[in-house]
């Protein structure tokens, strides 16, 4: 399944959007296992830090959460929907960031993120390529 190349959004946030809206449809269950990032990035024809970008937006969300050795599954309870960016005022009063200051801070927590996601993927290569312990050679 290729994504839609005229969206505007980033390709990891168009993999996170599907698979949330199987979450919130029900099509994919509380407890239930989500696509890996192997699976995500054959599917949808993406490099495999984009689709680990796409669930790891979504454990930041509260939608799944991560077992190691075995995969991410859909939290149970869900969180609530998030309010829409810009609502007004939080329940303390507070008021909340403007849709231009959070669209900013949103754009560069994405850059970092990928940076840090392609920073993690030399680190695993190198890492690769290190000689084993002493006497496994």
């Amino acid at each position: 399944m290729k994504l839609p190349q005229d969206s505007g959004a980033p390709p990891y946030r168009l993999v996170a959007d599907a698979i949330r809206k199987m979450i919130r449809s029900g099509q994919l269950a509380p407890g239930e296992r989500v696509p890996s990032s192997r699976e995500l990035e054959a599917e949808y024809e993406i490099a495999n830090m984009t689709a680990r970008s796409s669930l790891r937006l979504l454990r930041d969300e509260g939608l799944i959460y991560s077992v190691p050795g075995r995969g991410n599954f859909v939290a149970d309870p869900l969180p609530s929907e998030a309010p829409p960016v810009g609502a007004g005022r939080n329940a303390s009063g507070e008021g909340r960031l403007g849709s231009a200051e959070y669209e900013q801070l949103t754009a560069r927590l994405d850059e970092l993120s990928e940076r840090v996601d392609h920073l993690m993927s030399v680190l695993e290569s190198l890492t690769e390529r290190l000689p084993g312990p002493p006497g496994e050679q």
